[in-house]
């Protein structure tokens, strides 16, 4: 074979094996594309070798440089066809392949799903959840899901070894929401699954922080030497723990579906054997018939923008409502309209002005200038849901409190 002859057997090789150049911090790496792994050129020398038994030169490269695609841009988009297009940019999302035939007994399967989701109601939506992001990747859901369960009940091993594999790997776990809103994390731009595992309690600010990149469907990445720039995002989250009241959820929340907590069916031993059999299955089939299941799955119920009743939900709720919020209600529900020290006044457990301000705007009330007896007063209403001016019936139920005599 001449010199020529092994170049061009290299170069059809690393076509057909899906390998690319992609430019990285000043240097030149070969990028394997189903393995989403880059290597550096020193690689060559290997493959040339098992490619043309031959021997590898430097030189070679100036060929393979001008005949094996370069990728020039990066993308993650479950909605445009996977690989490398005409323009050098590469589609980062993978799905998922298997030529191993699937299991024919899904009965192991559906045992799992009610050991530890026993209320129907939490099984199908959390189903319905899991079996849209295979068949449907490309939309978003609004709200994401919460498990909170007794330690060794199977929960990790539903995203380790079946959701993790069947997602390519596409997914991340954080023990603390911090690590996803560090400056250069760019997790949110390439996965579909971001597990939060037993995490501390959000602060207020982290919180709202996460209300925003929980919902929005574009967000911004700040990537080392690249410019900051905005992208889609994909990501679902689960959340995990071993408590019973695993988040904070405000009285409005349309962020989360909570399951039921998940005790152990018999016990943590019983547990344990349990998932050892399921493992095994798994390997023999199992998992192709598990994705085989979600992508059969009906979603005719299932909106992705508005999550289902929780029960367990519900009861976070009033297990979040504070005494500030409790005074706050039982103050807005009777007054339509209001002066601010008159609600300062009537919820003082508030730690500041600046907090009971912020309960206001957060529940939906603005505040105005309008025209009295007593002259120019500041009041607080609940914002009609198109804006628009202080409403004409709010306004004179004002005014009237203000010529109801004092008893």
């Amino acid at each position: 074979m001449t010199e020529k002859q092994q170049i061009r057997t290299l170069i059809d090789y690393l076509k057909a094996e899906k390998y690319a150049f992609i430019s990285a911090q000043g240097k030149i790496l070969l990028h394997h594309v189903p393995t989403n792994t880059n290597h550096g050129t020193d690689i060559l020398r290997r493959l040339f070798k098992l490619a043309t038994g031959g021997r590898w030169q430097q030189h070679y490269l100036d060929d393979l440089l001008v005949e094996v695609p370069f990728i020039m841009v990066q993308d993650f988009n479950p909605a445009k066809p996977c690989g490398i297009d005409q323009n050098g940019t590469l589609n980062m999302f993978r799905t998922w392949r298997s030529d191993k035939p699937p299991a024919a007994d899904l009965t192991l399967w559906h045992e799992y799903l009610t050991r530890i989701f026993p209320d129907q109601t939490d099984r199908a939506t959390v189903s319905a959840y899991m079996a849209h992001m295979f068949q449907h990747p490309e939309q978003r859901p609004s709200w994401h899901i919460v498990i909170p369960s007794d330690t060794g009940t199977g929960k990790g091993f539903l995203f380790n070894q079946i959701l993790s594999p069947l997602l390519m790997q596409q997914t991340t776990l954080y023990s603390n929401y911090g690590t996803l809103t560090s400056v250069h994390n760019d997790a949110m731009a390439r996965t579909i699954l971001i597990l939060f595992d037993d995490p501390p309690p959000a602060t207020r600010s982290m919180a709202d922080r996460l209300k925003s990149i929980q919902t929005e469907p574009v967000i911004e990445i700040n990537r080392k030497y690249e410019q900051p720039r905005k992208v889609p995002t994909f990501t679902r989250f689960f959340t995990f723990s071993n408590s019973e009241s695993p988040v904070e959820v405000e009285a409005n929340d349309r962020r989360h579906y909570c399951t039921h907590y998940i005790r152990h069916k018999v016990s943590r031993e019983e547990t344990a054997e349990f998932i050892t059999r399921l493992a095994e299955w798994l390997a023999v089939g199992g998992l192709e018939a598990v994705h085989a299941w979600l992508m059969d799955y009906p979603l005719s119920e299932f909106t992705p923008y508005r999550p289902p009743f929780s029960v367990a939900l519900e009861r976070m709720k009033a297990a979040s409502v504070t005494q500030e919020q409790q005074e706050a209600e039982i103050f807005t529900e009777e007054n339509l309209a209001f002066e601010f020290d008159a609600f300062r006044a009537a919820c003082p457990t508030f730690r500041d002005n600046s907090s009971a301000a912020e309960w206001l705007k957060a529940n939906g009330y603005t505040s105005t200038r309008t025209r009295t007896p007593a002259g120019q007063k500041v009041i607080w209403y609940q914002a009609p849901a198109n804006g628009g001016k202080l409403p004409d019936e709010i306004r004179a139920w004002y005014l009237a409190t203000l010529t109801k005599p004092a008893y």
